[in-house]
């Protein structure tokens, strides 16, 4: 790949997220647009992963005035939060026929699970000692209930929690599914196919985080998140499936629910 313009090209999607999650003017929100296309003519790069980041990005924008416009709209802030959350499958829809216009193949992986496949440390396909994929999911998940359970046991209200039961489930079950698509199941293997897996994992990744900062997620649990991102990318790489990390993306969601992070209570 053609480095200084795919990296170029991935600092600018990745400002473009920031303009985009701070609700700046629709005029830089154009700038990003036109550096993107810039950087791909100066350079010379191969067009087709430019060309789907501003597809996301174009869709990313709709998705966040939309959000806006439900919080102003819906009283009913549960309600809004589904909604908002049911409509990145339109942002899917966007990407995946962007493949298909462009015969660009991929897959989600949406397949069984491959739990003996091994991680490798330090560098994930080799390394000076390594454990089976399942291993490192259940300490994923074992660490994701130790980091919440002293806010949830010590913070959480019990009976407020019983109220939410219901949202804590379809909220995890939608958001959980739908991101997953979006980031590990479209966005992360068509630029992995076309680019590098490092180049998909690291922009992936860091835009997954600037994704929940236009949420409203303060900065460094946003930053979290972009960690998180890359963990879910590295079990759907490993099992070769999308389902284990749309199970522990469920389960983190479910936890941060019920910790009052998505609806306080």
């Amino acid at each position: 790949m053609k480095q200084p313009g795919l990296i170029g090209g991935g600092i600018v999607f990745l400002l473009g997220m920031v303009v985009i999650a701070c609700q700046a003017h629709p005029v830089w929100v154009m700038l990003v647009f036109a550096a993107l296309v810039g950087i791909m003519f100066a350079t010379k790069s191969p067009g087709l992963p430019f060309f789907f980041l501003g597809v996301f990005l174009g869709g990313f924008y709709g998705y966040v005035s939309f959000r806006t416009f439900l919080r102003l709209h819906v009283e009913d802030v549960a309600a809004a939060i589904l909604i908002e959350r049911g409509t990145l499958v339109i942002l899917i829809a966007a990407l995946v026929l962007t493949a298909k216009l462009t015969k660009t193949s991929f897959s989600m992986q949406l397949q069984k699970p491959r739990w003996n496949n091994r991680i490798y440390f330090p560098f994930i396909t080799h390394g000076f000692h390594s454990i089976p994929i399942r291993l490192f999911f259940l300490f994923s998940v074992m660490g994701s209930v130790i980091g919440f359970s002293f806010n949830i046991f010590f913070f959480g209200e019990w009976d407020g929690m019983k109220e939410i039961v219901l949202f804590a489930l379809a909220f995890s079950i939608v958001n959980a599914t739908l991101e997953e698509m979006l980031w590990r199941g479209t966005l992360l293997p068509v630029l992995a196919g076309q680019v590098s897996w490092l180049y998909a994992l690291v922009v992936t990744s860091l835009a997954f985080g600037l994704h929940h900062i236009a949420l409203g997620i303060p900065f460094w649990p946003a930053l979290g998140f972009s960690i998180g991102g890359f963990f879910f990318a590295i079990v759907k790489w490993r099992s070769e499936s999308l389902f284990p990390p749309i199970l522990l993306h469920f389960i983190i969601n479910l936890l941060m629910v019920f910790s009052g992070f998505i609806l306080p209570y």
